[in-house]
This record gives C-alpha cells, sequence and structure tokens, in this order.
C-alpha cells in the first residue's frame, strides 16, 4: 500500500504539524536503520526518545506520552511496513531508472554532437588543435570546412594516441 493513503490514517490524534514533522523523521529514520526488524526499529526509535527526553532535549515533546501506547506501536509498523515497501520498490525500479538515465544522457550527447557538427569551431579550438599537431609533429588537417564536433574529435583522437603512447613507454 501507497505511504501517501497509510499517512491519512495513521496517527490521528496528532496535529497536522506534528503529525508531520514526526512522519518525516520516521521516514528518515526507518531508511537510515532500514537493516534492523520493524521491531528493533521501534526500540531505538523509543530508546533514542527517551534519551533526548532524560536531557531534557526531546525531538518531539508531543509523542512522550504516546511511547508507552500500544496505539502507538501498531500505527509505528504500520508505516514502517509502508516505508519498507516503498524502498523494496524502489529497489527493485533501480535497473529501469538507470537504463533510463542512460538512454537520456546517450540521446543529450547525440543533440550536443549534431548542434556542434552545424557550428564553426572556436578560436579556442583552433589554437588549441594548432598547438597539439605542432607539440606532437602530426599532419594538420584541412579546418576551414571543418565544424565544432569535427575539431573536437580530433583533438581527442591526438590526446588518446599520446595517453596510449606514454602508457606502453611507462
Amino acid at each position: 500500500m501507497n505511504t501517501y493513503y497509510i499517512k491519512q490514517s495513521l496517527f490521528l490524534y496528532l496535529t497536522p504539524r506534528q503529525k508531520s514533522q514526526l512522519i518525516s523523521y520516521l521516514k528518515s529514520f526507518i531508511k537510515k536503520n532500514s537493516k534492523l526488524s520493524t521491531a528493533d526499529i521501534l526500540d531505538k526509535f523509543i530508546e533514542e526518545e527517551n534519551y533526548y527526553r532524560d536531557i531534557d532535549n526531546p525531538h518531539f515533546e508531543f509523542i512522550l506520552e504516546y511511547l508507552d501506547n500500544d496505539e502507538f506501536f501498531r500505527e509505528f509498523k504500520i508505516y514502517a511496513e509502508g516505508v519498507f515497501e516503498e524502498l523494496r520498490y524502489k529497489e527493485a525500479q533501480r535497473p529501469i531508472i538507470e537504463a533510463q538515465k542512460a538512454k537520456a544522457k546517450e540521446i543529450r550527447k547525440k543533440a550536443q554532437d549534431y548542434k556542434m557538427s552545424k557550428m564553426k569551431p572556436t578560436k579556442k579550438q583552433l589554437y588549441y588543435y594548432e598547438k597539439l599537431t605542432h607539440t606532437h609533429n602530426i599532419e594538420k588537417k584541412d579546418t576551414e570546412s571543418a565544424s565544432r564536433l569535427d575539431l573536437k574529435n580530433w583533438i581527442m583522437d591526438i590526446i588518446e594516441q599520446n595517453t596510449v603512447r606514454n602508457d606502453t613507454e611507462d
């Protein structure tokens, strides 16, 4: 069940602001301790809140009276299970999301390359290309009809060839 719907029916004895604060904190607390069981997370939460109460600095003063309440325990467990379900769902979706990100990156790269192929090279590119060809004693290609993409590729080829040469010499 979606945690949004779960949140609607839990902790109804709190004000909306208190409920929002508690649920926000619980979500991050449960995620941080997701390796533990629900009961262990509840114990840890209660232990932490009691500690902060003992040092007179409670996170949630409004929740202190409910820490011994069975209804609070039941609702905490329901909410924790909802968060665990959400985490499992996100984990199951991870490969799909990663594939979408990779595809989007590839599309952006193609669009950038297309745009660069229609533009004239910059002065910096031309200067850098000339310096590289001169430094590495490589014959310069005709830059009059070349695009930014062409120069970028030529520069990268020179750099990669030198990197390979330097790596094999070491």
